[in-house]
């Protein structure tokens, strides 16, 4: 979404480099093109016909020493790259700590250490979470101190045993959810304590989902976050979640996203440098401003709860239901571990075990018990951000928009004040309902057809089970009226 924003608004941009993995089997411009192949590009072709022209892949690994650069790569980047922005990240919540520290710090470090030698560099924006600061309930736009700093950290990864290490480093990351948030938590550190006199701006975004308007509404190409939760609400997958419905679901579209984080470079840039005039009882003090920019880019206090966006969903989903839904979509929040575990073992674990012995007996393969598996570990991750609220400071982000002139600002739209969230998770369900699930409205009449089969079985189901818990309460109290 960043690369066919910029392509399409920003023409004095001369060329993008991009960094990609290698494949065995593709080069690195079929791996582009691709990419471009995706319908999130169609309009940037129609505007910018020559746009591909502007884009070099560059080889590089996140995962290898000095991201695998070349070194004839690595100089053409120093003499022409101006601004970075640093998006790569392994976001696997469950991922091994040290995987996680090698792609997210240790990759970080090595931008950092290429950007120091760019002489052109006017904006380097390091792309970090809202929730690197978690264990913080009230989050400003600054940096943190963490318990560990990022050389030593990285220092115990490459010299201790990988067993060793993982028995030592959860007494660190007690404070984190996972080994996610607790990388790019370090990785901020190492901006603090490396950045020198950068012009650099740590941006961190809520929860990103479906486009809002561009550029087209709706789009959207990942399961990462709500919106896994949201696809398996309405195949009828997951009918229970851990979660406090009246906590802010922290939800963002990725075009407002995507129009923040260009934003932000230009405000790194402009900010940079600037003399910071102080009085002081004696005399007149001149600093120069030096701290990492920080953005916190959340919605505002409007924003749908867990309990407005779920419900919004389950409401759109009766109009257009999804022809490849297993059951009734429905949702159940708990706050509590022990009634939560109970739904989950007698509503997903133990229908998924019938069935798969249902599918064995007919002679086809078993896949609903490995499928709840995989989403109950998902539910698991999302736990922590379902069930705690945060607050958050976002005075650079709201000052950024009001130094943006009017015609940047209907260009670079992110400001989300007064915007209409009806609407919106209108659009985002039928961006889900499309682009995730290929789903048109020509298959609406068999979808609708199948929903309405799911809503009796659902009525005979319950009435059923009230009239087996009614016979079992009747049979345990029977005696008291004979």
């Amino acid at each position: 979404m960043l690369i066919e924003k910029l392509l399409r608004s920003c023409p004095d941009i001369s060329m993008i480099y991009l960094m990609i993995r290698s494949q065995k089997d593709k080069c690195l411009e079929n791996r582009l093109d691709e990419m471009l192949e995706n319908p999130l590009y169609d309009r940037v072709k129609k505007e910018v016909p020559n746009f591909r022209k502007k884009i070099v892949p560059i080889m590089g690994d996140s995962n290898i020493k000095d991201l695998g650069l070349s070194e004839s790569d690595k100089n053409m980047l120093i003499s022409k790259v101006s601004i970075i922005f640093h998006i790569a990240a392994n976001m696997k919540f469950y991922e091994k700590i040290k995987t996680a520290i090698i792609v997210n710090i240790d990759a970080t470090a090595t931008i950092l250490k290429l950007a120091k030698h760019m002489p052109n560099l006017k904006s380097f924006i390091h792309v970090s979470t809202i929730y690197s600061n978690c264990h913080v309930k009230h989050i400003k736009e600054r940096l943190y101190s963490y318990p560990i700093n990022h050389k030593y950290l990285m220092m115990l990864a490459r010299n201790l045993p990988e067993n060793v290490f993982e028995e030592k480093i959860p007494k660190i990351t007690s404070q984190w959810p996972n080994t996610y948030t607790f990388t790019k938590a370090i990785a901020e550190g190492l901006f603090k304590n490396e950045c020198g006199d950068l012009p650099i701006g740590i941006f961190r975004p809520a929860i990103i989902i479906s486009s809002a308007s561009e550029p087209f509404v709706g789009w959207i190409d990942n399961i990462y976050g709500s919106t896994g939760i949201a696809k398996s609400l309405s195949l009828g997958v997951v009918r229970f979640l851990r979660c406090n419905g009246n906590y802010m679901a922290n939800i963002v579209p990725v075009d407002f996203t995507a129009n923040a984080l260009i934003a932000s470079a230009w405000d790194v840039h402009n900010q940079h440098g600037k003399i910071l005039i102080v009085y002081l009882k004696t005399d007149l003090c001149f600093r120069r401003i030096k701290d990492v920019l920080v953005y916190n880019f959340v919605p505002p206090i409007d924003g749908p709860t867990w309990n407005e966006y779920i419900y919004a969903l389950l409401d759109i989903n009766k109009m257009y239901p999804l022809r490849n839904a297993i059951y009734l979509p429905l949702m159940t929040f708990f706050k509590h571990e022990i009634p939560y575990r109970f739904c989950v073992w007698f509503g997903h674990l133990l229908p998924a075990l019938f069935l798969d012995a249902a599918s064995i007996c007919i002679g086809r393969s078993p896949r609903m018990w490995k499928l709840y598996m995989k989403v109950d570990k998902f539910c698991k991750a999302l736990e922590p951000f379902c069930n705690t609220e945060w607050s958050f400071s976002t005075d650079n982000i709201q000052s950024m928009w009001d130094n943006l002139n009017e015609k940047d600002q209907q260009l670079f739209r992110f400001n989300m004040m007064e915007f209409n969230w009806t609407e919106y998770l209108i659009n985002h369900y039928q961006g889900m309902r499309l682009y995730l699930l290929n789903e048109n409205d020509s298959m609406l009449k068999d979808s609708r057809m199948k929903y309405a089969r799911f809503y009796w079985m659902h009525q005979i189901i319950k009435t059923i089970l009230f009239f087996i818990i009614f016979w079992i309460i009747w049979s345990m109290f029977r005696g008291m009226f004979e």
